[in-house]
């Protein structure tokens, strides 16, 4: 009891803390929070920059518009944790699990993903350009309009996430996986895609201008209809108009429909 009444103290300490706080030290950078190993909390626009939070359980937690710049949060368990408008520039994510978390409209520029799983998350108009989200899993990720610009994320696997509106430009995308995503409105120019699987995709306004690798990027299944250049190396059949039913389902990210004959 005595120890849950000390956490609170440090995040009550923590939430009075102005959010425009004054740069922290390099001592108290290198500070760990005392998490408790299954508290979730509340922390409504806390300046938590350069914390150390690896390896806890902030799982349930409401962080939003919280500051984690330079935070490190590598191994955490943070399961469905409200991270909305959160800004975590070049924070440590590595390893951590996410899943079911909201990030909406956070801004990750530069923050290290690798290897984290981030299934089912909502990264709706979040910026993580430059982020380095190598071996990540999005699967089933809701990310419209985000900004993947020039992000790290080879072996990354976006598959059964919806990305309309999403933006890869620049980004490397070798090996990753994309597999029955939406992609309506999706830019991947001057993205390298070699060895990316695209498969069962409609390729839907889809921007492939200067990228690279996309002869070596796996198709099946996948068809091409208006808006969408490809190599003529790149071979697709044409997408037939959905049904009325099937359309709404795609626009929930419900279910990705193939090729009707």
């Amino acid at each position: 009891m005595s120890h849950l009444r000390h956490f609170s103290f440090v995040l009550a300490l923590a939430a009075s803390t102005p959010f425009l706080a004054p740069p922290t030290s390099a001592q108290e950078k290198s500070t760990r929070v005392a998490w408790d190993p299954a508290y979730g909390g509340s922390c409504v626009g806390c300046d938590l920059r350069g914390r150390n939070m690896s390896g806890g359980n902030i799982s349930t937690a409401n962080y939003p518009e919280t500051n984690l710049s330079g935070a490190f949060l590598r191994g955490t368990r943070a399961k469905n944790v409200n991270l909305t408008r959160t800004l975590a520039v070049g924070a440590d994510f590595r390893q951590a699990t996410l899943d079911g978390s909201k990030l909406v409209e956070g801004r990750f520029e530069g923050a290290r993903f690798e290897r984290t799983s981030l299934l089912n998350t909502d990264l709706s108009g979040a910026i993580m350009s430059a982020a380095h989200l190598t071996g990540a899993k999005f699967g089933g990720a809701t990310a419209k309009e985000a900004d993947f610009s020039n992000a790290h994320a080879s072996g990354a696997d976006f598959s059964g996430a919806n990305l309309t509106g999403a933006v890869f430009i620049g980004a490397t995308l070798r090996d990753a996986q994309f597999n029955n995503a939406i992609v309506l409105g999706v830019s991947f120019a001057n993205a390298d895609l070699r060895n990316a699987r695209l498969t069962n995709l409609r390729l839907l306004d889809v921007d492939f201008e200067g990228a690279s690798g996309v002869e070596q990027a796996v198709f099946d299944g996948s068809c091409v209809g208006a808006g969408t250049w490809l190599p003529d190396s790149v071979r697709l059949v044409t997408c037939q108009l959905l049904s009325v039913p099937d359309s709404l389902e795609l626009m929930g990210g419900a279910v990705q429909t193939a090729d009707k004959n």
